[in-house]
């Protein structure tokens, strides 16, 4: 393979194997009525999107070892888990959304309880996957920890929880530790996921952990600046998805905290905070990380 010199001809290439590879892991051998279930999985999995996460997870991992045939397991199953906790989100008895990635809803096209049951699916699938797929590539102790983590990450003291934060703000009194410890959870803790999970398994140290760690944190939060600023300067056509949303629902957001220009203020915060950490990354190619830092700071949609 050769060598990648920035984030976009990095995605270009590896987003088509980790896009095959997710949708051969769900799909299943079932000739009766299971089949609307795995339809609607599908419909949301290839309804498109950034791949922000499995990219990262892709791209972690490469800093460490060329074939990153080993990763694909955990890249597939965090962005599985990230398109459960959409249509999840867009239910309405949550964010109540009728638009995702440009389509309709997952409940809109096939009903609540199904959609119910799809990111339920998701959910409970990606557990299987890892379980099956990771040791066949990694000591078993070691994938053991890899899917607490990614349990972790993904529960109460995680996106889960942060949901609930996320739900409630609007009932809060607007604070800043409130909006970072919400978003911190919500939306960074899947992309901190995404950065740690594969260089644990590529064999990090203690110390590069520590950095990849903090890096994760940046781009985490980083991710949900930029959406939120986004969602008040952007069309519904352009996001693929409803606009203006937040403001609708008196959700706790940067630009209610923050304003407009002070939450542009924090994203170049956060690029440079991120590019930092990969700074002290010294013995590592981090030039696609580094595209990648760029592009969800700059990004458009």
């Amino acid at each position: 393979m050769a060598k990648m010199n920035d984030f976009h001809q990095f995605a270009e290439y590896h987003r088509p194997i980790i896009e095959a590879y997710m949708i051969d892991t769900i799909s299943f051998s079932v000739n009766d009525e299971r089949r609307k279930l795995e339809h609607a999985m599908k419909y949301s999995v290839q309804a498109g999107g950034k791949r922000i996460r499995p990219l990262i997870a892709t791209a972690t991992y490469s800093m460490f070892h060329r074939d990153v045939s080993p990763i694909l397991p955990l890249a597939a199953a965090i962005e599985l888990l990230h398109t459960y906790s959409l249509i999840h989100d867009d239910l309405p008895s949550m964010d109540n959304d009728v638009l995702r990635r440009g389509l309709p809803t997952c409940h809109v096209q096939f009903g609540e309880d199904i959609a119910i049951l799809a990111g339920d699916t998701l959910n409970t699938f990606t557990f299987e996957l890892l379980a099956d797929r990771l040791p066949l590539y990694f000591p078993a102790a070691t994938v053991l920890d890899v899917i607490r983590r990614f349990a972790h990450a993904s529960g109460i003291a995680g996106m889960s929880g942060g949901q609930v934060l996320d739900l409630i703000g609007s009932t809060v009194q607007a604070s800043e530790s409130y909006l970072f410890q919400t978003h911190a959870l919500k939306t960074g803790a899947l992309l901190s996921a995404s950065v740690t999970l594969p260089a644990i398994l590529a064999g990090a140290s203690p110390s590069e952990l520590t950095v990849l760690n903090l890096f994760g944190d940046h781009i985490g939060q980083l991710f949900q600046i930029v959406d939120d600023l986004l969602d008040v300067t952007q069309t519904s056509e352009n996001l693929g998805k409803s606009a203006q949303k937040d403001i609708e629902q008196n959700k706790l957001t940067y630009i209610r905290v923050f304003g407009i220009d002070a939450t542009r203020e924090l994203i170049s915060k956060y690029i440079a905070e991120a590019h930092a950490c990969l700074d002290s990354l010294t013995n590592f190619d981090t030039v696609v990380l580094r595209s990648m830092v760029d592009y969800i700071g700059d990004r458009q949609a």
